[in-house]
């Protein structure tokens, strides 16, 4: 009888990295400001290191969720976003190399907003306008992959970052290919 992966330890450090693209869904309230709308684009990076105890463990790390940009001519705007997170995670093997992943926790975020205006004609020039803001959120996120042996794993991601305050109500859908090394 084959014994699953799940009986193997997985105790110790870990370090995992996941790149993909983001989809920004936004509603901003603020500054005198009110809109909504949705774009695709830009590449995500994550990082992330933690100690797993069995199959359930810690982790801290950093999300850079990219930027997305849109333009109608006479007006360019520029949205970016990244910050720390610390969470819990799992790792679950039903087979002896298949796994599921879950995780979830806090999300210390940054938010930048560029705007640049030019009038029709040209005649009154370019106005600038920037701005960021920094609050606590949260992330959440599912992923299933491959254990090669008991070190290396590659997989795929979603994960969810929502950044909400200072009139922003923002969620980031990270769709993304990932690999951890456990030490």
């Amino acid at each position: 009888m084959a014994a699953s992966a799940q009986a193997k330890d997985l105790t110790g450090w870990f370090v995992n990295g996941n790149v993909g693209t983001i989809d920004y869904s936004a509603s901003v309230n603020a500054d005198g400001y009110s809109g909504s709308g949705s774009k695709t684009g830009g590449t995500a990076v994550l990082v992330n290191a933690g100690y797993r105890s069995q199959f359930i463990g810690v982790e801290a790390g950093y999300a850079n969720l990219g930027s997305v940009k849109e333009s109608d001519g006479n007006v360019n705007s520029k949205l970016s976003g990244d910050g720390w997170t610390l969470g819990i995670n799992g790792h679950f093997n039903p087979t002896r190399m298949w796994y599921i992943s879950a995780r979830g926790g806090a999300f210390i975020w940054k938010l930048r907003a560029k705007l640049t205006a030019t009038d029709i004609r040209g005649a009154f020039g370019t106005e600038r306008a920037s701005g960021s803001q920094q609050s606590l959120g949260w992330y959440g996120g599912v992923g299933t992959g491959v254990d090669f042996n008991s070190h290396w794993s590659v997989g795929a991601n979603f994960d969810y970052y929502k950044m909400n305050g200072h009139g922003y109500d923002i969620g980031n859908k990270v769709y993304s290919v990932s690999a951890e090394y456990r030490f």
